[in-house]
C-alpha cells in the first residue's frame, strides 16, 4: 500500500505542477514571498527537530487527544515539523519550493495564503479521522496542488495537454480520499478552492435610469 500510495504522490503533484506551468506561462515572474516564508517557517523547525530539538515534534504535532483537550494551535503548528524523517522533509520542501511558487504566481500572495490556511485547518480536521497523530507541510502542498489542477481544468486558455494532467492529478487525488489518505482530502480542498477562484466572473449589465 505505502509504494501505491508514494505513486500517486509523484502522480499528483508532477501533473498539477506541469498544469501550473502551463497556466501561469504568461504570467510576470515575482518574487514568491508567500512561499518564501512559509519555506522558512518549515525549514527552520523542521531542522532543529531533526538536530537538536527533538522535542519539537510532539509540541507541535497533530495529535487527537492534545487537540481534544483544546490545543487547537497544532491545526496550524503542524505545518512546521516533519513526520517522515530527512528524506520526507527534503522532499517537502523541494515540493513546496516548485509548487507553491507555481500557485503563487497563479493566485496571488494573499489568495495562496488564504488557500494554505484553510487547507492547513481543514485537511487537519480530516486527518483526526484518517490519521489522528502526524505532522508535516504536505497537507499545504497538495491543497496548493490541487487548486492549480482544478485551474487549469476549469481555464479557457490552457492546451489539452495541461487539461489531461490536470484531470490526471484530480482523479489521483480522490484515488487518496478513497483509500482515506490525508493527502486526497488535502488536494481535493485546494481544488475547490482552485475552481471558485477561477470561474469567470461574469459582469451584470447596469441599466441606465430612464
Amino acid at each position: 500500500m505505502s509504494a501505491l500510495l508514494s505513486v500517486l504522490y509523484i502522480v499528483l503533484l508532477v501533473t498539477a505542477g506541469m498544469a501550473g506551468a502551463q497556466l501561469v506561462r504568461s504570467t510576470p515572474r515575482r518574487t514568491p514571498i508567500a512561499t518564501m516564508i512559509a519555506f522558512a517557517l518549515t525549514a527552520v523547525p523542521s531542522l532543529l527537530q531533526l538536530t537538536v530539538a527533538p522535542g519539537l515534534f510532539e509540541a507541535l504535532r497533530r495529535d487527537r487527544t492534545a487537540i481534544g483537550d483544546g490545543e487547537l494551535w497544532r491545526l496550524v503548528t503542524s505545518f512546521t515539523v516533519q513526520d517522515s524523517g530527512w528524506t520526507g522533509t527534503i522532499f517537502n520542501l523541494a515540493a513546496l519550493a516548485v509548487i507553491g511558487t507555481l500557485a503563487e504566481r497563479r493566485w496571488g500572495p494573499g489568495r495562496w495564503v488564504a488557500i494554505a490556511l484553510a487547507v492547513q485547518v481543514l485537511g487537519n480536521l480530516w486527518g483526526l479521522v484518517v490519521q489522528p497523530v502526524g505532522a508535516g507541510t504536505s497537507l499545504v502542498i497538495f491543497g496548493l496542488a490541487g487548486s492549480l489542477a482544478a485551474a487549469a481544468v476549469v481555464a479557457r486558455d490552457v492546451d489539452r495537454r495541461a487539461r489531461s494532467a490536470a484531470a490526471v492529478s484530480l482523479i489521483a487525488a480522490l484515488t487518496l480520499l478513497v483509500l482515506a489518505d490525508i493527502h486526497g482530502g488535502a488536494a481535493l480542498l485546494g481544488a475547490l478552492a482552485g475552481a471558485a477562484l477561477a470561474v469567470p466572473r461574469r459582469s451584470i449589465p447596469v441599466t441606465p435610469p430612464s
